[in-house]
Parts: structure tokens; sequence; C-alpha cells
């Protein structure tokens, strides 16, 4: 990608071959010859419980990675250019978006009403569906069963032909409903990804055989983001759902809908072909007023949904269980502004048109003034007319010509200028909260006076801060310290999911992640607020089904007299009782297998990924109240007591739970216990304290997959280095503190 660009800065694109959150890098596991993390010691017994693969960094979860399929991207781009210019675009108008049920279209009656694209203009038509309508799709939601629950076979052929019979269509529909400029790449992390999701399914699959756990077939609502549909929405949430039974409810959109309306029209058309019942599959197209409807009357469904923190917010109010991906003001750190540094600025800026979740929003570096800035942009930005421009060569950071007219500048920033849409405010203390601006290219620029005012402790314990509270998906860090310790510091007092560190010269991206080769990628909200948005953080790769999913009963009990592996968290584990035990011994043996450090990745940048602890210096509160049992308190503190967080966290205690108070003050000498108090003087005491995290102890109702249960609790995710085979990035950042480490 990036071929005009390649053309006049090709030594810093052989370093840089892919700019968005996947590329075209085609390691393999079996072929990394790059520096490894030492293995740890070997200093603890075998778990006393096998920790299947699905379960986010155990040992075996690692072998999902690898052996990936090779896909033919220029066959898949020429094949997307003819589809677009062949493409009638009465089509959409002739026949419009509609709800389907079983398999048929209800397209009788409603209110017809335009289809916006992404930039407003009138693409096709939809049908909202009227009460009646959506009572039958709701009745099919209550009362639908599933047929089989393994539908691997069937689904997998299906997928085979969607990404590559249907791929130029999938491509070519996303670019004129969404302007997408590089669709083909998210068919290449398709076809990759889901090799490994497929794999995790699998496992997920077979311990609900062996009656380990029970996934919930209830159906799954499925709230489409129009920037990655083909893979997050069709693959991730529809697809791997569907192949283990999980029948799928796709809400339409208020804009950019037509694409992913015409993938279920495709998807349910395949299915046929293979016996696959056409009630695993519905799309619902009616009012946001209808949608909250479905949702209330579904609220015991799962809900998957990538998109912003507010609409997140307002879903999981109907839906308990909404597992949501949101984003986030992403930054880049830059101790000198070289041409290479400019240009990684204006693509991470400019991606698809400010348009991928990942794209940059806040600039710190030196030296940087108005002029400065808007100097750069103006001789970075590339202006296209239509996502074909950038299709035919591989772009990905066009600026839409046409869209840029109509682009109203907001509060303080300042237009670059009218050829040039994007808005600049550049000042030198960090920001306030930040807009995303989804589809305009806004940049906040904290601009230091000196590449040591970057670096000084002060200003990066503020940013530090600043990055913990606002949380953008990604960091890029490009300084040439050989030592690292901008990058270093950054990163152990800081949470994201996505680390990237690079020089003045290869500089690092905000837009760069191949999951597929374990560069894991999330996006979560402020641990703090987490529970706001989400039951669970969402990662990529991970098996979607299994969010949904709970150990079974019998097999905790069949746990509660097996002693975890980890000799540090016996004691504990024996404080709890009943089926709250045997899942802390699932958890403490998982903990002792994932929880060992950093591993590797296999892209061809150097990658290390895994858990980590809370950044570094900061605590999570447990808040214990009156009725709270010393069996809920011992779950949450177990995975601080056996890592290397262990002294990060405290519990504070309501004055009348004498139980566990007495519990607290004797184990382990009483060090956990951070206050005897009321809940208004707790609250005061956090308020004034800012703990990294509060965690609420409720009654234990619900035991879910062990790797979920800890995600809630740590960070996850990976850093990585722009350089190929980089020991000195590998021997450092491997050696950090952060990583997090069972004893």
């Amino acid at each position: 990608r990036g071929q005009r660009a390649l053309n006049c800065c090709h030594i810093m694109m052989r370093r840089l071959s892919c700019f968005q959150r996947i590329g075209r890098v085609h390691a393999r596991a079996e072929s990394y010859s790059g520096p490894r993390v030492p293995r740890p010691p070997l200093c603890h017994t075998a778990p006393s419980t096998q920790i299947r693969e699905y379960n986010f960094a155990s040992s075996s979860y690692v072998g999902c990675f690898g052996n990936l399929p090779p896909v033919d991207m220029a066959k898949i781009r020429a094949d997307t250019v003819a589809y677009i210019e062949a493409f009638d675009h009465a089509a959409w108008h002739r026949a419009p978006v509609c709800t389907i049920v079983q398999g048929v279209a209800l397209d009788g009656a409603g209110e017809l009403v335009p289809t916006p694209d992404a930039f407003d203009n009138d693409v096709g038509r939809m049908l909202l569906a009227p009460p009646d309508v959506v009572d039958e799709l709701i009745k099919h939601i209550q009362t639908y069963e599933p047929q089989s629950t393994d539908l691997r076979s069937a689904v997998r052929a299906v997928e085979a032909v969607m990404l590559s019979t249907h791929a130029a269509a999938l491509v070519g529909n996303q670019a004129m409903d969404f302007h997408k400029q590089d669709g083909v790449t998210e068919i290449e992390e398709s076809l990759e990804a889901n090799e490994v999701e497929r794999r995790l399914n699998d496992l997920l699959l077979q311990d609900e055989i062996d009656e380990k756990i029970q996934i919930s077939r209830r159906p799954a609502l499925v709230g489409c983001v129009s920037n990655f549909s083909n893979f997050l929405d069709l693959c991730r949430k529809v697809l791997r759902n569907v192949e283990l039974g999980v029948p799928v409810v796709i809400l339409s959109r208020s804009n950019t809908t037509q694409h992913m309306f015409r993938w279920t029209e495709m998807l349910l058309e395949e299915m046929a072909k293979v016996g696959v019942d056409p009630g695993m599959v519905s799309f619902a197209a009616c009012s946001i007023e209808e949608q909250r409807r479905i949702m209330s009357a579904a609220s015991d469904s799962p809900l998957y949904l990538t998109g912003s923190r507010p609409v997140a917010a307002a879903i999981k109010e109907l839906i308990p269980a909404t597992f949501a991906s949101t984003g986030g003001p992403n930054t880049m750190v830059a101790t000198k502004m070289t041409p290479e540094v400019e240009q990684a600025i204006a693509w991470s800026t400019s991606i698809e048109n400010s348009g991928q979740c990942t794209a940059l929003r806040h600039l710190v570096a030196p030296g940087c003034t108005e002029n400065s800035v808007s100097t750069l942009f103006r001789n970075k930005v590339e202006v296209i007319s239509s996502p074909t421009d950038s299709l035919r060569v591989g772009g990905f950071a066009g600026v839409y010509s046409d869209w840029a007219k109509s682009f109203e500048v907001e509060g303080e920033y300042k237009l670059v200028g009218p050829d040039v849409p994007v808005a600049l405010t550049v000042r030198e203390e960090l920001p306030p909260a930040i807009d995303e601006g989804w589809r305009r290219l806004y940049l906040d620029v904290t601009a230091k006076k000196t590449a040591d005012d970057v670096s000084k402790e002060e200003f990066t314990d503020e940013l530090s801060r600043w990055l913990v509270r606002e949380q953008p998906i990604t960091l890029a860090v490009n300084d040439d310290d050989p030592e690292f310790q901008l990058a270093l510091k950054l990163f152990e007092r800081t949470c994201q999911v996505v680390y990237s560190v690079g020089t003045t010269e290869q500089p690092a991206l905000s837009c760069q992640a191949r999951p597929q080769e374990a560069e894991v990628f999330g996006e979560f909200a402020p641990r703090r607020e987490l529970e706001k948005y989400t039951k669970f953080p969402v990662v990529v790769p991970s098996s979607t089904p299994g969010y949904h999913t709970e150990y079974s009963s019998h097999y905790l009990t069949s746990q509660e007299d097996v002693a975890p592996a980890s000799s540090a968290a016996q004691p504990i584990v024996n404080a709890a009782s009943g089926l709250t035990k045997g899942y802390m011994t699932l958890l403490a043996d998982y903990l002792l297998d994932a929880a060992q450090g950093a591993k590797n990745g296999y892209s061809a940048r150097t990658t290390l990924w895994g858990l980590q602890r809370p950044p570094l210096g900061t605590v999570t509160e447990l808040r214990v109240d009156r009725d709270t049992t010393v069996s809920d308190v011992a779950l949450h503190l177990l995975p601080f007591h056996m890592t290397n967080a262990r002294d990060q966290i405290g519990v504070s205690v309501h004055p009348d739970n004498s139980t566990v108070l007495d519990f607290i003050k004797i184990f382990e000498g009483g060090k956990y216990l951070s206050g005897t108090e009321s809940v208004g003087e707790f609250e005061s005491r956090v308020q004034q304290e800012d703990p990294w995290n509060v965690v609420y102890v409720r009654p234990t109702t619900e035991y879910p997959l062990v790797g979920h249960f800890v995600a809630r609790l740590f960070p996850l995710g990976h850093i990585k280095s722009v350089k190929s085979n980089d020991a000195k990035f590998v021997e450092i950042f491997s050696g950090s503190d952060k990583w997090l480490r069972a004893a």
C-alpha cells in the first residue's frame, strides 16, 4: 500500500509496510527468526486443570497463531474497481433495505426513507419496519431455537465463498457507502484473522461438548460499524456466532446501512445453498425507537457493538450483556519533527478521511506552531475525488474534495485551508476532553518548546495521567534514544492496548496493528468507567461466542476440592466456598499459565504482547459493603495477590461487615486493608485520591470465562517496534515490570 508515497519515501516504507490497523506483511509463526523473550524459569508445577486456548494469553492460545492463508490482494483490488465501475447506482433505490425474518423480506409496508452514505449523499432507500413487523421479529427472537449447535462446516464453506466469490462486492459496496479507500486490506485481515478465531471457536465448542462450559444460544444483536463491517460484523460478530449455533439479528444504521444489508442478503443466499436454516440470521430495518424496543424485549441477549462511548452507554442500559468496543483520542509523541515524522502525522491523521478507529487525534511534539503544522498538511495531504482513486493505486489516506467543501470548523480549531480540510489547535498544555470528529480531520497539538521538554519527568507524568483518563486506543512514540527511556516511561505508566515505537527517521504511525499476528487489538474505555459501556473488554483475536459463555455448575463443583497449582493462591482459594471456590481454582491456574511476562508476536515488526499490570504507581480499590461475602472478596483479590500486582490493590470495608473485616485483617497481616469506612467516606476518599480503578464487589451470580474476568481487572495488549528483529527493544521492554507475572 501507499505505492505513490513509496516512490518518494522508499526507505521508510520498506520499514513501515502497513499503515492501518492491518497491513500486508506475510510473516508466519514458523518462519519468525527475531529476538525471543527469555522463557521464565520453571518454578511452578503444571496447572491442575487444563486451561483452554480461548482464554487470552494462555500458553495454548499462543498456538492458535501462525500458518495463515495467502491472500491475492492484487486480484481483489482489480475486481473491486471493475465492480464499482460497472455498478448500477439505481439498484439500492429499486430494492430497498428491509427487515428479514426467517429468510423472508418483510417489505410490504412501512415508511420508505433515504439511506445516506458517510457523507450524507442519498444512495438508496430503506423501508422502516412498522410496529407489527417489529413484533414479528421480536417473536422470532424470543421463540427461535437453533436446529444445531455445530454449524462449523457449513458456515465456513459459506465464509470461503463470501470472501472470494463475493469479495469484490463486499469491498465495492463498502467503498460506495462508507467511502472506504482500502477495504481490500480488510478482506486480507478477515481471511487471516478468521483462521485464528475459528481455532479459538473449535476449542470453545469442545469444552461445551465436554460439559465444562455452557455457550448461551440467546440470539445475539449486532450493532454494525461502517468502516470495518466486513471483518468485525460479518465475520467476527455474525459468522463466528452462527457457526456455534448462536442466532444473530443485524441492526440497521441511520447512515451507511446499505453495504451491511447487501452482505446480509448475500449471506442468506449462500446459507440456503448449504442447508443452514435462514432463521439463524435476521435483519432489523427500523427506527432507533423500534430498535430500542427490540433491545428491551431481548434484554437477556448479548449485543456486540463497535462505536462511540455515548451510544454504548445508552445500549448497555437496556442490554446488560453489551460487549462494546469504543474509541479514544489516539496520540503520537515525537521528539523531533523530521520529514518522515511529518509524513507519519499526515497519514495517521487522514487515514480513510479520519474514518479509521486508530486515526491520530492528538500530537505531542516540540517546536510546533499553527503555521508549521498547517504547512505540513498542505505538503503531505493527498486530495481525492472517489474511493477508486485510492483503490487503483493502493492508497488509504486520501481526503475527499467534495466532502471537504462542507467542513464547518467548530470551537477553537482553525482550518488549514479551503483545499486542505484539516482543523488544528496548537497549545502548550494538554487538551481537555476531545471529541472524535468522525470523518473530519481534527488534530490537537500539544507543542512543547524543546525535545527535552517532551521527555521531562514532570511532563511525562502529566501526559501519562492524561492518557489514563482519556484512554486512546493507540499511543505511538517516535524518539531516537537507543535505551527507549521515553517510550518505556509511557508504557509503564499507562494502559493502552496498542503501543508503537519508532524513531524520527523510521517513525511509527498511530494506525498500525495486525491482530492475526499477535499484535492484539482492542478499543477499551477508561478503566473506572468500563462497566458503563461494556460487560467485558473486547479483544481481537478472541472467540466471540465466548463472551456470553459460563462455566457449568457441575464442572465448577468438580474443581472445589482441587488445589490450585500456585502455592500463593492456595490460602486465598481456601477462604472461599461453593462454586466460587471451584472457579477460583480455574482462575488461579489460568493466571499461572498466562501471566508469565511478555510473549512474542509473529509480524515483520518486533512485537511483545500479553497481560499487564495496572499503570505502575496506581491502585485499584475493592469496595466491600454490608452484605458482601468473603468468597466474593477473595475472588477479586486473588488475581492481585498471586501476581506482581499485589502492591496495587486496596480493600475498603464497610464497618458493619465484621466477617469480611476479620478476614482482611488476618489475611497477609492486613496488608490489603485500605480503610474501614462508610459509603460516603469511601466515595469522598476515592474522589480525592483518584485511584486507577474502583471495583464494587457484588454477589457472584455468574462465572464467565476466566480470561474475561481478568480482563476487567488488568490491562492487556501489545507493544511493537517498527524494526524487524529489534533485539534491544526486546531486551528493554520484555524486562519491564509492567508485564503481569504470577507466582
